[in-house]
């Protein structure tokens, strides 16, 4: 067996590597005798570097689906091992294998990494086939991420290198993984050319699996386009295929697909034939993930013909083993069928706990799409950041190459220099030889000198320039890296914004819309008004939220014009008391609008809008029902003041000092739990002071607050721009 073995590493070896990751290789689970022959390979002391270093990357090659973390520790045995022997082609194939096990276990991040230290490697020693198996790893890293563009610019460049070196079967790969990349993005026509060539080189070169998974995505594609004839002979193919080699999981999957395309055309008892068989097989295989999904898929075609009964014992069938494999969508989707199935049984009770699983479960489930999103963001952050510090380093392996031509031309210009010396040394040598003969030399040898003198002058001018662009070319690539850290910066803080303040009223939405959509024929008119009201809560704080984070992004950017005029602040006060005058009843708040009608002021009337809403807005926010708020003006100094009073529950002397600053946005939840973000007083403290003005507050801790802010009544020097 340890022959064997060995015969398979030196077959990798001088192949290339080993067959790279795509939707339609993978690992046969017959090689676990294989696996247990590699690791005792590995632990024998005898054997040779050479051996044991392809050794290590096969075995965690071949455990990487199974026990990634033991595989990341394999490769990285096998990766020090090829360093330590200087063996730079399998480095970089180690490097590809460790940056495919770290996507596996979602470290996209350093995923890439990996892949960006190969891909150098690979370049730099000429590897065509190491640095084309990488692009269509980072590919299918892109594709699994759903960056479908990335995927298919990566997956079309390894395709020329592949075809260029006319190997085949890694060109059908490629174009299998173009073929699914397409369907992923709903270019139907583009999947199904893409794996029709996949196929024809398979069938060229007999490898009939490769063919049956063709066919297979074939019939995918077909039924996505409404082509349901087309896709059963692409199935039934693909089945004719598997049986004959018992591939018996493979069978399985396909005859679902017929279950399910049967499902989709009505024909409910070739549909229960075909899943009850895929059940059959996923059982005999003890694929218990398989079972549980063609359970659900039962569910459903007996809640089509009305059995109801039997589809809700099929579909807890499917949530028990759901929950023992831990699949919280395919949880979710039972929860779901089952609410439904036992409102039409009459259950109402029973409906009700399943619905309620189903929504605090999608609940969860959204989180963790959330958190995933976020972490997808970083990568591509990430990705950005490591091509700028390639860049970067482009550029300074540009200036050294700069600084060496410069010794270059100082070493020369040494040269030519001692040169000079040596000739007027000898003419003075000659002088004395050869009076006559040598003054004539010696005006001839002088012209000399001047020409060079003139070069010399020149050349120094050059290399003055050149280390005034070396010095230029300096200063660029620091304020290049001062601005990449100032709009990292940015970034991280909008990013916090965002998942912090809109994850909860969007939730918020998407509940009550799933309620609508699911109990609006059972809702009275009350419920249906409640509804509504809340979700038009939820709706005006994400309004308020980007109406916000667009100013103060436009504002950040210098995008918001400053335009002063004259006008009347009783316009803009009773403006905003409408606006909040139904928010202000319904929590039995009073407003006292105490301002001078007659003030007229010299400022931006969008910003003064922004800076009194934002104002009142919190005002009403932190009163207490049967509270009041007043808003005030003053004159001094040739400034109006505008102040906006409450006896709400006021803010302390420490939480004071967190005000208006863009490094700590300071939030709390109002009298009746409403939630803000922070930004709005960071907004009127940078609109207040464009116009000229300052803003300040007076509050004490349950006693009230008293923000106030000044404008001009005249004409100032504030800026024209923000």
């Amino acid at each position: 067996m340890i022959r064997v073995v060995l015969f398979f590493i030196l077959v990798a070896v001088f192949s290339g590597g080993y067959l790279s990751a795509s939707v339609d290789a993978g690992l046969n689970d017959e090689r676990e005798d294989q696996v247990d022959s590699l690791r005792d390979l590995v632990a024998q002391p005898e054997l040779g570097d050479s051996l044991r270093m392809n050794a290590l990357l096969e075995l965690a090659w071949s455990i990487r689906s199974s026990n990634p973390a033991s595989a990341l520790e394999y490769a990285r045995e096998g990766l020090a091992l090829a360093e330590e022997k200087e063996y730079p082609l399998v480095v970089g194939r180690a490097l590809t294998d460790i940056g495919l096990i770290y996507w596996r276990m979602g470290n996209f991040s350093m995923a890439y990494d990996f892949f960006l230290e190969a891909r150098q490697i690979q370049e730099r020693e000429r590897d065509h086939f190491g640095y084309a198996r990488t692009l269509a790893s980072m590919g299918i890293v892109f594709s699994g991420q759903g960056y479908y563009d990335n995927a298919l610019e990566h997956y079309f460049m390894a395709l020329r290198y592949y075809e260029d070196m006319d190997s085949i079967a890694r060109t059908a790969s490629v174009l299998n993984n173009i073929g699914t990349a397409y369907h992923r993005q709903g270019n139907y026509e583009l999947a199904e050319e893409y794996h029709m060539r996949s196929m024809a080189i398979k069938e060229e070169f007999g490898d009939e699996q490769g063919k049956a998974f063709s066919l297979n995505n074939l019939g995918h594609v077909s039924q996505q386009r409404g082509h349901y004839t087309r896709a059963l002979e692409y199935y039934m193919e693909s089945l004719e295929i598997r049986e004959r080699y018992k591939d018996t999981r493979e069978m399985a999957a396909t005859l679902r697909n017929i279950g399910l395309l049967y499902h989709q055309k009505e024909s409910y008892t070739e549909a229960i034939d075909n899943l009850t068989r895929s059940r059959d097989l996923y059982s005999e295989v003890d694929d218990q993930r398989g079972v549980a999904r063609v359970y659900h898929h039962l569910g459903e075609v007996y809640v089509s013909i009305g059995r109801l009964y039997t589809a809700r014992d099929y579909f807890r069938e499917s949530l028990k083993l759901a929950r023992e494999l831990d699949l919280p969508a395919l949880m979710s989707d039972n929860y779901a069928r089952l609410g439904s199935v036992m409102a039409s049984l009459g259950n109402y009770q029973s409906a009700y706990r399943y619905q309620q699983e189903h929504l605090a479960l999608q609940d969860s489930i959204y989180d963790q799409e959330t958190q995933r999103r976020v972490i997808e963001m970083q990568m591509m952050y990430d990705r950005e950041r490591k091509e700028n510090e390639i860049e970067l380093l482009r550029k300074t392996n540009e200036i050294s190459a700069l600084n060496l031509e410069k010794q270059r031309q100082f070493r020369n210009f040494l040269l030519l220099f001692l040169g000079l010396i040596l000739i007027l040394m000898l003419l003075v040598y000659s002088r004395f030889r050869m009076t006559t003969r040598a003054n004539k030399m010696l005006e001839a040898q002088k012209a000399e000198i001047s020409r060079n003198n003139t070069q010399l002058k020149e050349l120094n001018a050059r290399l003055l320039e050149q280390k005034q662009k070396v010095e230029e070319l300096n200063r660029k690539l620091q304020e290049s890296e001062k601005h990449l850290i100032e709009t990292n910066k940015t970034k991280d803080k909008f990013f916090s914004i965002i998942s912090h303040d809109l994850r909860n009223p969007f939730a918020s939405i998407v509940s009550f819309s799933r309620i609508l959509k699911r109990d609006i024929q059972d809702l009275d008119k009350d419920e249906l008004q409640e509804l509504a009201l809340e979700l038009d809560k939820s709706v005006v704080k994400i309004s308020n939220l980007l109406e916000n984070l667009l100013q103060w992004s436009r504002s950040q950017t210098g995008k918001i014009t400053f335009n002063p005029e004259f006008f009347e602040l009783k316009d803009i006060i009773r403006d905003n008391i409408n606006l909040f005058s139904a928010n202000a009843r319904e929590k039995g708040i009073e407003i006292n609008d105490r301002v001078n009608e007659q003030l007229v002021v010299w400022g931006d009337v969008n910003m003064t809008n922004t800076i009194i809403r934002n104002l009142l807005s919190n005002a009403i926010k932190y009163t207490d029902s049967g509270g009041s708020v007043e808003l005030l003006s003053d004159e001094q100094n040739g400034m109006v003041e505008i102040s906006v009073a409450d006896d709400g529950t006021g803010i302390s002397g420490e939480d004071q000092k967190k005000l208006f600053r863009v490094d700590s946005v300071y939030t709390t939840h109002g009298t009746h739990d409403e939630k803000g973000s922070g930004l709005g007083l960071l907004l009127c403290k940078e609109f207040v002071e464009k116009q000229g003005g300052t803003i300040r507050l007076s509050s004490r801790k349950g006693k009230g607050s008293v923000f106030t802010f000044s404008i001009p009544k005249k004409t100032t020097s504030a800026p024209v721009s923000a």
